[in-house]
């Protein structure tokens, strides 16, 4: 019984961590670092729309990609637990290519 707790706790943090590097993969730098470094270049309401910006992505509902046989071996495995921290990572990583793409334009703005 213990040997099963601990086999389910280490497939669990697999399953987590093969979660977030599907969300990774899945999220394109350069697609979400242009929009903030486009957000950059708005004259007057920048940082409003920095912030509708990435409330925005909050909302949005990513899509798993189910198009491997691993990852619906994964998925099938538990899907409640891969789809929540798959969403989670996928709108963090989202976030944050925002905000990069936001502050490397505003610098660039402000060194020009």
């Amino acid at each position: 019984m213990v040997q099963d707790d601990k086999t389910n706790k280490i497939s669990t943090v697999k399953l987590i961590r093969i979660a977030r590097t599907d969300a990774r993969k899945s999220v394109t730098i350069w697609f979400w670092g242009s929009i903030g470094f486009l957000i950059s270049l708005i004259p007057l309401i920048k940082l409003p729309a920095l912030i509708v910006c990435c409330l925005s992505v909050l909302l949005l509902i990513p899509k798993i990609d189910l198009s491997t046989t691993e990852i619906i071996h994964i998925y099938s495995q538990h899907p409640a637990l891969y789809t929540l921290h798959y969403m989670k990572h996928v709108k963090l990583i989202r976030i944050c290519n925002v905000l990069c793409g936001w502050i490397s334009g505003y610098i660039i703005l402000w060194l020009l």
